[in-house]
């Protein structure tokens, strides 16, 4: 269980046993439920107002404990217990707090804030739990003085029926978020999965089925009868709009590739409206007219039905790839180098060059550890995105029009330059996401392994499975609540072996744990090392710790501490006296986004990835910067003939372009738009782009 998580179970703890002794006292079991909701709102609020007091208001109440100690219980067991004692006073001596009314209008509105502002929201930070309850707390005061008679909740008796009207909504809801979408998400792209399909379909049928249990129990023992049925209708309305929202109104969805999407404001409104409309005329016809509740309820069980067998057809349909689930790239020989020539490569995932060259202004101290390399600040990179990115860093194959955007399989089969590594008599440490690397080459590679044991994160699975089918059902103006990154579906399986492209703490933990060590096997040794960067979300920070909220770093906080992972490999390399002589190369597979603006034929904003470089024995005083027009292209030439292979078929060197070259420049963009940009001139000059279109 994740560890965060145990916060919930601690709370949960505490709630019982004050409404155990609660009952003991007022021999009044009726009311167990909703007096262990009330007992853990209140509990659970005075832990979100001490998070927020120590500055994690944003976070969640699971993420400010996600690093929780034993002895942080005991901390926080005492306040709790005063807490617990003091409301156990107030249900047992005043008759105003004890009141019937106040226990249950409290716990059917702070249950309906909770529950609305979960799917608005995907989360309920420290912050918002403070608001929900506390305008709970004033909404229960000001309906007290206004009701006249008890809420009627359904007896134990009629729990049998009630249920058997719930579930077709909830159910439908829960099967679509639950089951099918994240289950059509796997199998229509497994590559991006990295956990066996059918331990994964396991973990969503059956967490749908706990999840569909406690929402129906939850809304029986919390909410009072009218306001059960009405939940239900409103449950049938948004559960047919986000069935429509999906397979009808989102159209061609961008890549989600770390960056806030946008839509026109127009169609912000306008699929708000629809919204507005659609759900609220289910709503009126079904108070109207008992027969659309009906029909209502056939729709959702027909969505269930034809779901369910969409499914199986997939499943037994889908597209056998030939990967194996249990394969990965591991962390093996991560921390070793060879005895004679080493060649590392840093692959700093979107570290734009003026970004870099910002930094460098702004603080030349902490560049200071670079004062040997030469930062090539007038660089393009052969594409806009990391699949095809890394490939090309991997191949030098050049893009070529008739590969179109099946880019990845044509660089594997036209390259022979791992190959021609192998065979010089360079170990291959190739640590990056195996699907950037053809499967072709893995036994060339000593880092890979067949047999990785990979475990899901139950939780996580569940949690990110449902955030990526919200963000295909909800409206437009809600999806960015609900964005998720290629980190979120990564993490959902627990691999500690596999090397991690979307956080950098594992490596630079046992970098400074354990240090670089000299091998005895090879003599020399190719290591090709791809860090999560400056790429978002910012989980990295500048002292190197890890926060798995992403909200108290930034980007260039993540950047130093990027490059001081870079830093501390390279002391251990003059400790191991392996410096001086190896080549290193410090760069991304892309700088940041852009998008093209058809109606000037540029791109929103230029594009150029960080190029440093040290030759062997190379000795500076500071950072040599160039302006030299050089790109990605250039830069593989250079580590070819480094490595003393034939580097002319690749083309010609960084040292080699001419300062005043005036050859054009390519930057392909092969998705969601399929883009080809030409740069004639420096490429911070964004009237040096321009940019077409392609046609498949």
């Amino acid at each position: 269980m994740h560890q965060g998580s145990m916060i919930l179970i601690f709370i949960m703890a505490f709630a019982l046993v004050a409404t155990f002794v609660w009952s003991f006292f007022c021999h009044d079991r009726s009311k167990f439920i909703r007096v262990s909701f009330l007992f853990f709102s209140w509990i659970y609020f005075l832990l979100a107002a001490v998070k927020c007091y120590l500055g994690s208001a944003e976070n969640t109440l699971v993420e400010s404990f996600w690093d929780i100690e034993f002895r942080t219980y005991i901390h926080y067991g005492i306040p709790i217990t005063f807490l617990c004692a003091i409301l156990l006073i107030l249900l047992l001596k005043v008759r105003w707090f004890s009141s019937k009314q106040i226990i249950d209008l409290f716990c059917s509105v702070m249950f309906l804030g909770l529950l609305l502002v979960f799917v608005i929201n995907n989360k309920i930070s420290n912050k918002v739990y403070l608001f929900v309850f506390i305008v709970s707390v004033c909404l229960t005061s000001g309906l007290k003085m206004l009701m006249k008679k008890d809420l009627v909740y359904y007896p134990i008796q009629e729990f049998g029926q009630a249920i058997r009207e719930a579930i077709p909504y909830i159910g439908a809801w829960v099967t679509m978020h639950c089951i099918f979408l994240p289950n059509e998400l796997y199998l229509a792209n497994p590559g991006e999965f990295t956990g066996k399909y059918f331990p994964f379909l396991a973990i969503t049928v059956i967490g749908a089925l706990i999840i569909i249990v406690i929402l129906v129990l939850g809304e029986l023992f919390l909410l009072p009868k009218n306001v059960v049925q009405g939940i239900n209708v409103c449950t049938m309305s948004i559960t047919l709009m986000g069935y429509i929202q999906n397979v009808l109104l989102n159209g061609k969805l961008e890549i989600l590739d770390g960056d806030v999407q946008r839509w026109p404001t127009i169609i912000l409104i306008m699929n708000s409206l629809l919204w507005f409309i659609a759900v609220a005329t289910v709503i009126i016809l079904c108070y109207r007219k008992k027969i659309v509740i009906k029909v209502g309820k056939t729709i959702c069980i027909y969505l269930v039905l034809i779901q369910t067998v969409t499914l199986g057809y997939l499943i037994i349909s889908a597209e056998r790839t030939g990967n194996n689930p249990s394969e990965a790239l591991t962390i093996r020989n991560s921390l070793e180098v060879a005895k004679d020539q080493n060649v590392l490569v840093f692959i700093l995932d979107r570290f734009d060059s003026s970004w870099m060259d910002t930094l460098y202004k702004e603080d030349m101290e902490f560049c200071s550890p670079l004062s040997d390399f030469t930062f090539y600040r007038n660089a393009t990179s052969q594409f806009a995105n990391t699949g095809p990115g890394i490939p090309y860093l991997l191949t030098a194959t050049e893009w070529k029009e008739e590969y179109g955007t099946n880019y990845t399989p044509n660089a594997y089969r036209e390259s022979t330059l791992l190959q021609e590594m192998k065979e010089q008599g360079f170990d291959l440490g190739i640590y990056t996401n195996s699907g950037y690397v053809s499967n072709q080459l893995y036994n060339k590679i000593s880092n890979y392994d067949a047999s990785v044991e990979k475990n899901y994160d139950i939780g996580a699975t569940i949690m990110t499975m449902w955030k990526c089918a919200m963000y295909q059902t909800t409206p437009f103006v809600l999806k960015n609540k609900y964005l998720y990154y290629t980190d979120d579906i990564e993490s959902i399986v627990k691999a500690p072996q596999v090397w991690n492209t979307e956080n950098d703490y594992p490596f630079a933990e046992n970098l400074l744990k354990n240090g670089l060590t000299v091998s005895s096997d090879y003599t020399k040794a190719f290591r090709f090392y791809h860090l999560h960067g400056a790429h978002e979300p910012y989980t990295f920070s500048e002292d190197m710790k890890y926060d798995k909220t992403g909200r108290e770093s930034g980007l260039f906080s993540q950047i130093r501490g990027s490059l001081k992972i870079v830093y501390a490999y390279m002391e251990q390399l003059k400790l191991l006296g392996k410096y001086e002589d190896a080549i290193i190369i410090i760069t991304a597979d892309h700088g940041q986004q852009t998008d093209f603006v058809e109606e000037t034929g540029k791109p929103e904003r230029v594009s150029s990835p960080v190029i440093m470089i040290k030759p062997p024995y190379r000795t500076q005083e500071h950072l040599q910067i160039k302006d030299t027009p050089v790109s990605h292209m250039e830069m593989m030439a250079s580590i070819i003939q480094g490595m003393g292979l034939d580097s002319e078929k690749y083309g010609i060197t960084l040292e080699q372009v001419a300062s005043d070259s005036n050859k054009k420049r390519t930057f392909l963009k092969l998705y969601p738009e399929y883009v080809k940009y030409t740069i004639d001139g420096n490429v911070h000059d964004i009237n040096s782009w321009s940019g077409e279109i392609l046609q498949e």
